[in-house]
């Protein structure tokens, strides 16, 4: 059910137009336009299995039975939910193995044995439960305690559940995938940090990560809140960037510090999330009698309450996309004034999409539904039109 949990579907990498043979260029719309079916695909499974689970009845079935095996309705409740995530993931294995590990592997992307595969996935599902269980149990118990008020406490509830994620994540959550060491170039962990310096911006450290052990792909990001917040470098950038070029990389993710971006998307997303546990409400009431349920607090109707919130996302997909394109559109024009090197710019993001096979120039419509950051083709334009002076030297040259 990952796909109904994280709909914002990005493919949008940097690259410049010129950089591509058109068979490279090919292959990367090949494997893009794959990874839109298998989460078109994936998307459909979720519903799908959802729905059955509702319908058939095998839900209330499964409700009942734990009532009499449980001691109390928090632990059918765990328990609901955990026989439900095993049976999804089950079934939803092929699926899975071939668009983590077969669709990597052939195009060249992923680097990980099918056993570091594996251990990969169980790990990410120990951690999922860990995390969805204390959340449905807390959204339950609302809706046991506040039958009428439950959706709104718990949409302010998710901004809290955010900033305590962004918060833990550096620190706990993202060691268990990958090793972090202190970075070992101290010149470029100085010129890092003078960046962050530059525009008023603490940090506790730089640090590598071992992308290399999963992917060829390259990234970085700053994460982390206060005293988590920290610079964290793929140590796939090392061998091919230029110091510039990933100084204008952090200036990407500095300027979503500086223009508050996280706390706009959270708000944003706050309010659709309000709205489909206010329509998650409304359907509950109105329809969770026929499906065997005893009221909204019943665990039959789970089914139910994630297909109306999945739905509520999935119209308003296209909206949160361009909400978060307009964010990264201005973190792209913090990142060229900051650091005034539209060279670094356009070369790193020419890297970039070599490297994470990104497709230049989406489909307007996927682009419109589907991408969270402006296509490649838009932010090198974007670029251009910042320093129409570099446009001219770029031509000459």
């Amino acid at each position: 059910m990952r796909a109904l949990l994280c709909l914002n579907f990005d493919f949008s990498f940097w690259i410049d137009p010129n950089s591509q043979t058109g068979r490279e260029d090919e292959r990367a719309k090949t494997y893009n336009r794959t990874k839109r079916v298998l989460f078109v695909v994936e998307l459909v499974y979720a519903l799908a299995f959802l729905l059955i689970l509702l319908v058939s009845g095998a839900s209330s079935a499964l409700a009942r039975s734990l009532e009499i095996l449980a001691t109390n309705i928090w632990l059918t409740v765990l328990l609901y939910v955990f026989i439900v995530g095993v049976a999804y993931d089950v079934i939803a294995v092929p699926l899975e193995f071939y668009g983590g590990f077969v669709h990597e592997h052939r195009y060249g992307q992923s680097t990980q044995t099918f056993s570091a595969w594996a251990w990969d996935q169980i790990k990410s599902k120990v951690v999922g439960f860990a995390i969805a269980a204390p959340l449905i149990e807390a959204l339950y118990w609302l809706l046991r305690a506040y039958p009428h008020r439950w959706w709104l406490i718990a949409s302010v509830l998710f901004i809290a559940f955010a900033v305590v994620m962004a918060n833990i994540a550096p620190v706990l959550l993202m060691p268990i995938f990958y090793k972090f060491i202190p970075l070992r170039d101290e010149e470029l962990k100085k010129r890092l940090l003078a960046l962050c310096e530059k525009v008023n911006t603490k940090v506790r450290g730089v640090y590598e990560m071992d992308m290399s052990r999963k992917t060829r792909a390259a990234n970085a990001a700053l994460v982390g809140l206060g005293n988590t917040r920290r610079i964290v470098l793929g140590d796939t950038l090392f061998e091919r960037y230029e110091p510039d070029e990933i100084e204008a990389i952090l200036a990407h993710e500095l300027g979503h510090h500086m223009n508050w971006d996280m706390w706009k998307g959270l708000l944003f997303q706050s309010a659709i999330s309000m709205l489909g546990f206010f329509v998650a409400s409304v359907v509950l009431n109105a329809y969770g009698a026929s499906f065997g349920s005893r009221g909204p607090a019943d665990i039959t109707s789970f089914p139910l309450l994630v297909l109306t919130c999945a739905g509520v996302a999935l119209v308003f997909l296209p909206v949160s996309n361009a909400f978060s394109r307009r964010l990264e559109r201005r973190a792209d024009s913090f990142a060229l004034t900051i650091t005034g090197d539209p060279a670094a710019f356009v070369s790193m993001m020419l890297k970039l999409g070599e490297q994470n096979l990104s497709e230049f120039e989406p489909n307007p419509i996927v682009e419109f539904i589907l991408y969270s950051h402006p296509s490649v083709k838009r932010r090198i334009a974007h670029a251009r039109r910042m320093f129409p002076a570099f446009e001219g030297k770029a031509a000459e040259g």
